[in-house]
């Protein structure tokens, strides 16, 4: 039977499902943001790996809204942790949500409450997926990471991903990084270039590319792919627009004459 956890002080409900016992596990999380990269993401993992649902949160501080089914039945916004036996070195702990908490309260508590499951199954790395936000269209996104170890930053260099230098990772994405850390666990985040107008399926394809070679395990990609080359259709379209409405002449100045009131 599932084992609720309830804290109505801290906001957070907890259910955990069942336990498992995952092969050297890393904790994976992309939740809902700029261009969908990371949700996206964690949503592929979850389908390719065939995962197993361990853990739901419902959270006081998410938006207030729910979800329709597509037989038109309603749904609590909640976060859910998977367990994705991938069959190579590494098994996965995914972490997604339907969107992210409101406050900054919610996002400490639910972060909070993630990591500690997480740790407790044997995980001591925690990796984030989320978007590097550009302004622009990019058809080969670079990807930008951070980490909390010096020896993870040589690792990320020696994948291709670009270290990041300056500014801050916003949102939950980063929170669990900086959340892992004071519990001891070692954190990455891997960020996908963006315009942040689409949602970006190439974006997260070349963030899953990095965390594969990362983690040393093969990822399935390619129905993110076929995502990916719909997006770049929808972008493609876009681009055309604004050549267009650059290319048009503009209307002819009107004769400026004095105005009357009668």
């Amino acid at each position: 039977m599932p084992k609720t956890e309830s804290d109505s002080r801290r906001g957070i409900r907890a259910k955990v499902i069942f336990k498992p016992r995952p092969r050297n596990p890393v904790l994976v999380c992309g939740l809902p943001g700029s261009g969908y990269v990371g949700k996206l993401g964690a949503d592929h993992l979850v389908s390719v790996f065939k995962s197993k649902k361990v853990a739901e949160y419902e959270c006081d501080s998410f938006p207030p809204q729910v979800n329709i089914k597509e037989d038109g039945r309603v749904e609590p916004l909640k976060a859910e942790l998977y367990h994705a036996k991938t069959g190579q070195s590494k098994d996965l702990l995914i972490f997604t949500a339907d969107a992210q908490p409101t406050t900054s309260e919610g996002e400490y508590e639910l972060a909070e409450a993630v990591i500690k499951l997480a740790k407790a199954l044997g995980a001591d790395t925690v990796y984030t997926l989320a978007a590097y936000i550009t302004g622009s269209f990019s058809k080969s996104p670079k990807v930008y990471g951070a980490a909390s170890s010096k020896e993870l930053l040589g690792t990320l260099t020696g994948k291709g991903v670009v270290l990041m230098h300056e500014g801050g990772i916003t949102g939950m994405n980063g929170l669990l990084v900086g959340m892992g850390a004071l519990h001891g666990m070692k954190g990455v985040c891997l960020l996908g270039e963006t315009s942040g107008y689409v949602i970006d399926a190439g974006a997260s394809q070349a963030v899953l590319e990095s965390l594969s070679k990362l983690l040393g395990i093969q990822i399935d990609v390619s129905k993110l792919k076929d995502k990916a080359d719909e997006t770049q259709k929808v972008i493609d379209q876009l681009k055309g627009m604004g050549e267009q409405t650059r290319e048009q002449p503009l209307p002819p100045k009107r004769e400026e004459r004095p105005g009357y009131i009668s």
